[in-house]
């Protein structure tokens, strides 16, 4: 294989990801973490971002942004496949809140495999720290393709 890039990471290959690769990541989720991400997003809803506000709201206190937890989900595809599978596709069913300070479980597995496009299908599951399920869904990433000319040559620069 040649030389990556910047240390850049090998490319893992459609044909290299079989059936039922798994990636799990623990995570928690703290204060500033759904600060950050209300103002990178704009979603400055104060069911997330004010206590005063949802400690009157069914959940009784601050609840994360649904599209935080989604996020991790792509951080554990991206640990799963490396760098050279982009989304295509992302099925999301939000079942539970995910509160501040939650540690959460990702699950993410290939169920799925399209040879004619280079597409794997993958399961996800997100799990609070009592083990309920939070989120579920299909993902589709696609296998990227690269100019190893161009690579090679960057890294021999």
């Amino acid at each position: 294989m040649s030389a990556q890039p910047h240390n850049w990471p090998a490319l893992l290959r459609f044909d290299e990801v079989e059936i039922g690769r798994t990636q799990v990541i623990v995570h928690t989720i703290t204060e500033a973490e759904v600060d950050a991400f209300g103002k990178l997003s704009g979603d400055l809803n104060p069911l997330h971002m004010e206590d005063a506000f949802a400690e009157f709201s069914p959940f009784g206190r601050r609840v994360v942004h649904g599209l935080l937890t989604a996020a991790l989900v792509s951080a554990a595809h991206t640990e799963l496949t490396g760098p050279g599978f982009a989304y295509v596709g992302q099925e999301l069913r939000f079942l539970g809140p995910v509160y501040i300070s939650d540690t959460v479980t990702i699950n993410v597995c290939v169920v799925e495999k399209k040879p004619a496009k280079h597409i794997l299908v993958m399961d996800t599951t997100v799990r609070n720290q009592q083990g309920r399920v939070v989120l579920s869904g299909l993902s589709a990433l696609k296998e990227l393709r690269f100019d190893q000319a161009l690579m090679a040559r960057s890294a021999a620069a």
